[in-house]
């Protein structure tokens, strides 16, 4: 697991969802990632929101890959537009 001296922060978000879908790209590439107040975020989501965010942090030597990864657009596409044709020309 990771040593609380060697962690650093990698960014922050306002709510806990966002902040959950950023330690999950981070776990799928291979970085340990923790959220600072988790607890209280769940909890007592405003209390966590007005002292700062949610902070994920990570280990020093991972903070590089970890900022490329949390970069990447989202690759993830979208519904089709309507406008589009459908496959069976209808």
């Amino acid at each position: 697991m990771l040593d609380n001296r060697d962690l650093v922060p990698v960014a922050t978000y306002e709510t806990f969802a966002e902040a959950e879908v950023a330690r999950t790209l981070l776990s799928a590439e291979g970085i340990a990632a923790v959220m600072n107040d988790e607890a209280l975020a769940q909890l007592l989501p405003a209390v966590s929101l007005a002292s700062g965010g949610l902070t994920l942090l990570v280990s020093e030597d991972e903070l590089a890959h970890a900022r490329v990864t949390l970069a990447r657009p989202d690759t993830a596409e979208g519904p089709p537009s309507e406008l589009e044709p459908s496959v069976d020309g209808l």
